[in-house]
């Protein structure tokens, strides 16, 4: 970890647990009427609830998590207020147990570095808090949650909360990996915004149920609801993740057919995505190249290994044979549910940009620029991998080659893009790869 790195989170615990310190401070020195009410019962089943939210959590990749915990934080805030809000996540975090990405193990404070935790608290705290000093701004207070007067302090308590948390996490990312910050911030937004849209009307009528007669016990059987929905929308992902890993192991099963394409789709994937990213695509563009990479060549499953492995030139019936795996790859995933996004990608990936390629001879804007990168990027790894018949060949070779099929086999903007990152050393194969499968040095 960079210094600058260990400063950064230094300040942000601090200023975080400040927060948490100012919060309970604030909170439990309350009017004594409240506690003597109903204010501790709402208060603890609030922290009950926060706690199983937080626990609550699915893994949509392994690096992207969705919780219900922005239900309990808004609720909080409603009839808290922010101060109370601050008070409910400090107390619950440190107790928070998750899955872990794989699924075999849990996560939890004594198993996660102390520092890490710490900041992710402080995030927490100083997102609540800001955002709550926004909700205080407009005139929202505790336990008023009239329609439609909440409705812009809620509005702006949201909006603040998620561009604080969204700051605090870009930084930590621009100072340690130099993560550009665009388009870092819109795509953490906008992969924030869809969640958060979703829960925040959940939030407001779990906060309504407390003011209700019997309004605790309403709001423990409203959560029932919210279990079931998540434990449905889990089976979704597992059977994608299933999905997913047959054809992974599809995949894998076809590069022990041939050792001379182990690896090749992973690097495809990084250098599609490398070629993406510096022309500017957007997220979903890149999340589609990955995925494409995976499963480009998976129709070569069907290709006799006698032609796989041919230490010579195809003749034209082998070359027929070899050229129709696109086609037999789309068959693959169209018996498959939420593939139909790649099914271009995978079907054209060998079309030329003059129309030459195969299997329809498509050309030009007939076909989404998305799919010459994937095109550009498998031809690069071929250039550069060795083969039955022939050694790799350098990275300044394939960038030459590139340019000289620049406007007949490549997209001429993308093969220009390709060429230049090869030459600039950012096309390389990954280091631990090339020292152990013989490989030449790029």
């Amino acid at each position: 970890m960079r210094k600058a790195t260990k400063w950064y989170m230094a300040v942000i615990i601090v200023a975080g647990l400040f927060a948490g310190f100012w919060s309970c401070r604030q909170f439990f020195f309350r009017d004594s009427a409240y506690w003597a009410g109903s204010g501790l019962s709402t208060f603890l089943v609030l922290l009950v609830l926060c706690w199983g939210c937080c626990c609550l959590t699915l893994y949509i990749r392994d690096d992207c998590t969705v919780d219900l915990s922005f239900i309990s934080i808004l609720a909080s805030i409603l009839l808290l207020g922010p101060a109370g809000a601050v008070v409910v996540c400090t107390i619950t975090y440190p107790f928070v147990v998750i899955p872990s990405p794989d699924g075999k193990s849990y996560e939890h404070i004594f198993n996660t570095q102390f520092s890490k935790t710490l900041f992710n608290l402080s995030c927490r705290n100083l997102s609540i808090g800001i955002g709550g000093l926004f909700y205080n701004l407009l005139g929202g207070t505790a336990g008023n949650i009239k329609l439609p007067g909440v409705l812009l302090p809620a509005l702006l308590f949201i909006l603040a909360a998620m561009l604080i948390n969204i700051v605090i996490v870009l930084l930590y990312f621009v100072i340690e990996q130099q993560a550009k910050v665009f388009p870092t911030a819109f795509q953490m937004f906008f992969g924030l915004a869809p969640s958060i849209a979703c829960t925040a009307p959940i939030g407001y009528f779990l906060a309504m149920l407390f003011t209700m007669d019997g309004g605790i016990w309403l709001a423990i059987l409203f959560m029932l609801p919210l279990l079931l929905a998540r434990f449905s929308f889990k089976l979704y992902l597992d059977s994608r993740k299933h999905q997913y890993h047959i054809v992974q192991a599809l995949t894998a099963a076809l590069e022990a057919k041939d050792t001379y394409t182990e690896g090749h789709s992973q690097r495809v994937g990084i250098y599609a995505e490398r070629i993406a990213q510096e022309m500017h695509l957007k997220s979903r563009d890149l999340a589609l190249l990955k995925s494409a990479a995976v499963f480009h060549d998976i129709g070569k499953i069907g290709v006799p290994d006698s032609i796989l492995q041919k230490p010579g030139p195809l003749t034209p019936e082998e070359r027929a044979v070899i050229q129709r795996h696109p086609e037999q790859g789309v068959r693959i995933l169209r018996n498959l549910d939420g593939y139909d996004q790649i099914v271009p990608l995978v079907l054209h990936h060998h079309e030329f940009y003059d129309g030459r390629g195969y299997p329809e001879h498509t050309k030009g804007d007939e076909i989404p620029l998305i799919v010459y990168i994937l095109g550009v990027a498998d031809a690069y790894d071929a250039i550069t991998s060795d083969r039955p018949y022939r050694r790799g060949r350098t990275p300044q070779d394939a960038a030459r080659i590139l340019r000289e099929e620049a406007g007949r086999q490549f997209h001429p903007q993308v093969a220009e893009v390709g060429a230049r990152l090869a030459e600039q050393g950012l096309l390389n194969r990954p280091a631990a790869e090339s020292e152990s499968d013989g490989a030449p040095a790029c």
